[in-house]
């Protein structure tokens, strides 16, 4: 589930899967490519995607969908491409397209697609759902001949009573059913045809009303909204797609340029009219693209003539244009060009006053991987927006690579990770606990080749030597001990029913790892009771991966999947795995990491951290029972939404102040805990993969790290002083992140409290 609460496929995400005796899963940030294979690791098995989301997330990386049974997709036109590659990639995956306004309550026409549906053409709707009415009629309500165009009315129990408050777009757009007295219709307003099988194919929108990324849009009231301000005299918006796949608004407008001398000019036009439009719409409704005309163009009718409106041009200011320089420059300035369907792009133009939004920021770091061979995320675009603070953020990257890991000698001892060794102690400390044991179970549908899969196990264990590592103490320190193999063996089990095999998995959690003896991962096969041949049914199984943290962390969980499945199908398939050869492994980090943090390099970035720590005091929370004497793990996760004006309006304060929405977030959260306490010094803590470097992304070990922000909040500055500050923190937190949180601990030495977490 990932969808905004007040999103109507909201209902379908959390309804569907609990009334038919599932579960649902939670989304914790953006979907992107890695978070679906991590929602596959935890055993997610069907998802909905806005088609828009759907066609970038193919395109990056179609092999993420791997697990899933099934997907939904929807809220626009289903990008056929994107499909066939899908189910050509996937033939035993479900894509389901569902259609449906609003006004008809989630879904009202839907269908699976197949390869051939989409082979060469657009996706086919499908039929109705139960008791819901589709009719294909004419301007008269009369029905149309299978083939011919027309406009999709929708009837039913799901049809809604119409719009709160607005009695006369009610009336214009649900309508007496002309077939059955005493029934309405809803008016789509969308251009459809009936195929022979009776299926609907989509043909485009029959007024001006248009969807852009998910959201149904009124074009009218956004040139109401122009038309509010003062330079402007005529208007007219509609949605453009110059490049299959890439919909966005344009708007057009006449302008009277004595009124407003500032927004004539072409620098500040965009910026000007965005602006203007920001504080009465919603983000999604401001326009990609101003285009200023002399007129609006007219048919001999006296309508808008929107064929005649000119393409825009989605560059900079022309007269401010600055060449890209460097070859970053260059070759940024050619992808952002071929994403955004824009013509000339400036070293110092804006990513998103060009028209750039969170779906082509996406499809922007994708390509910047592949060209540039630079991991970026989006992130990263929203705080270097331009060509030239970009590629000077990627240049930087790569001079830092001069210090990259390298593979280290194997002729004697290997010592752990700093972040290892605070898992060695509390193992020593209290051996046999089961709270670093990290789990997660893979759902398998079809037949699975034992032998197979047991191969792919010893590759796996194989290409990382993590999998292959125990512990042992030399002098009093704990040191890793590679070993040349390892047998994992993959274990198999047919628990009797459900609840059996609830108990089993139950049991493989529960079960502690020998540090010492090894190996410290375990793979369990078990059959899903109820499922195979004897029921008439495919086989189910629940894959079981078990491992302990210090050997693994989510990002390597991640890698495990991914990887676990390229090794099965090419065993099946009895050919070579395609996966890239790992230049360092994981104990070559340990000593990279030991080397750079032992003497000067270690007590530089400790300096760092005595100065900003100095003197920190816990946070004293008004609360309504007194905090235990020994703190718990017990607690809960509270989600709220964030509504789309304010979550644009939090953008936007983000880019004025030239930070990351993190840091708004980090900055609100820290002036809240302030209100609430009185205290003027607020730390938080926050995760990072610590995985900076690009030879590390593919490895499986323990990486992750905690950073400390602390900001001290005057009561008398302004919000925009408090973002600075948070800022800087945030950046010099970054930097000086190399430190584990666990030295930090041990170096600092904090009055240890056990009712509070360090």
């Amino acid at each position: 589930f990932h969808s905004p609460h007040s999103f109507d496929a909201a209902t379908y995400e959390v309804w569907v899967p609990l009334l038919n005796g599932g579960s649902v899963t939670v989304a914790t940030g953006d979907l992107t490519t890695a978070a679906i294979r991590q929602a596959v690791t935890d055993g997610v098995t069907a998802l909905w995607i806005t088609a828009a989301l759907f066609g970038v997330l193919v395109e990056e990386d179609p092999e993420c969908f791997a697990g899933l049974k099934e997907i939904w997709t929807g809220g626009d036109a289903v990008p056929h491409h994107a499909a066939h590659t899908l189910l050509t990639r996937h033939p035993g995956l479900t894509l389901v397209n569902g259609y449906g306004p609003t006004e008809t309550t989630t879904f009202a026409v839907t269908g699976p697609l197949t390869a051939e549906d989409v082979a060469s053409g657009p996706a086919p709707l499908g039929t109705p759902m139960d008791d819901t009415l589709a009719y294909v009629l004419d301007g008269a309500l009369r029905p149309v001949p299978v083939g011919v165009p027309g406009e999709l009315y929708l009837g039913g129990s799901g049809l809604a009573r119409g719009y709160h408050g607005r009695a006369r777009l009610t009336a214009e757009r649900f309508v007496a059913d002309p077939h059955h007295p005493g029934r309405r219709l809803y008016r789509t307003g969308d251009l459809t045809r009936r195929r022979p099988d009776g299926r609907l194919d989509f043909l485009g929108r029959t007024d001006t009303q248009v969807k852009i990324r998910g959201y149904r849009i009124e074009t009218a009231e956004i040139e109401t909204a122009l038309l509010a301000h003062p330079a402007v005299t005529q208007s007219c918006v509609l949605a453009r797609e110059d490049r299959p796949g890439t919909k966005y608004l344009a708007a057009y407008v006449v302008l009277d340029l004595d009124q407003d001398q500032d927004v004539a000019g072409a620098s500040d036009l965009t910026g000007g009219l965005r602006a203007h439009l920001a504080g009465s719409l919603p983000e999604y409704m401001v326009p990609a693209a101003f285009t200023v005309v002399d007129a609006i163009p007219l048919t001999v009718n006296g309508k808008v003539d929107r064929r005649a409106l000119p393409a825009p041009v989605l560059t900079g200011d022309a007269e401010a244009y600055t060449a890209p320089a460097t070859p970053t420059e260059q070759a940024l300035a050619a992808l952002w060009s071929e994403v955004l369907g824009a013509g000339r792009i400036g070293a110092h133009d804006d990513f998103f006053a060009l028209g750039g939004d969170s779906i082509t920021s996406l499809k922007v770091t994708s390509r910047i991987r592949t060209a540039l061979r630079t991991h970026l995320t989006p992130r990263a675009l929203f705080d270097h927006p331009t060509v030239a603070r970009l590629a000077a953020e990627i240049d930087a990257r790569e001079e830092a690579a001069e210090a990259a890991v390298t593979p280290a000698p194997r002729d004697g001892l290997l010592p752990l990770s700093f972040t290892q060794e605070r898992l060695w102690f509390l193992e020593n400390f209290t051996p046999g606990g089961v709270e670093y044991t990290v789990t997660g179970a893979l759902r398998l549908t079809g037949t699975v080749d034992p032998g197979a899969l047991r191969t792919a196990v010893a590759g796996l264990v194989d290409r990382h030597e993590s999998l292959r590592t125990t512990f042992a103490s030399v002098a009093g320190r704990g040191v890793q001990v590679v070993h040349e193999t390892m047998d994992v063996p993959v274990r198999t089990a047919a628990p009797a029913d459900a609840a059996a095999l609830d108990a089993l998995l139950r049991a493989e959690a529960a079960e502690p790892f020998d540090l010492t003896a090894g190996p410290l991962v375990r793979v369990l096969l078990a059959e899903v009771p109820g499922t195979g041949a004897a029921h008439g049914t495919e086989p189910e199984h629940v894959l079981v991966l078990a491992m302990h943290h210090i050997v693994t962390d989510g990002w390597s969980m991640g890698i495990v999947t991914r990887e676990l499945s390229e090794l099965y199908a090419a065993a099946v398939r009895g050919t070579a795995p395609a996966l890239p050869p790992l230049p360092v492994q994981y104990p070559d980090f340990a000593v990279w990491q030991r080397d750079r943090l032992e003497g000067e390099g270690l007590d530089r970035q400790l300096a760092h951290w005595r100065e900003k720590l100095d003197g920190i005091e816990p946070l004293e929370l008004p609360t309504d029972r007194p905090r235990p004497a020994v703190r718990t793990s017990a607690g809960a996760v509270h989600s709220f939404e964030v509504p789309a004006a304010l979550a644009g309006r939090l953008a936007e304060v983000a880019r004025d102040g030239g930070a990351s929405l993190f840091m708004v977030l980090t900055a609100v959260t820290q002036l809240v805990l302030s209100r609430y306490t009185g205290q003027r010094d607020i730390a938080v803590g926050t995760v990072v993969s610590g995985r900076e470097r690009t030879e590390l992304e593919n490895l499986v070990g323990f990486f992750v790290n905690t950073l400390v922000l602390r900001t001290r909040i005057d009561a008398t500055a302004s919000f925009g002083q408090l973002l600075d500050d948070v800022r800087t923190t945030t950046l010099d937190a970054f930097a000086h992140q190399d430190v584990p949180f666990s030295r930090l601990i041990e170096e600092l030495a904090p009055e240890r409290d056990t009712s509070r977490t360090p």
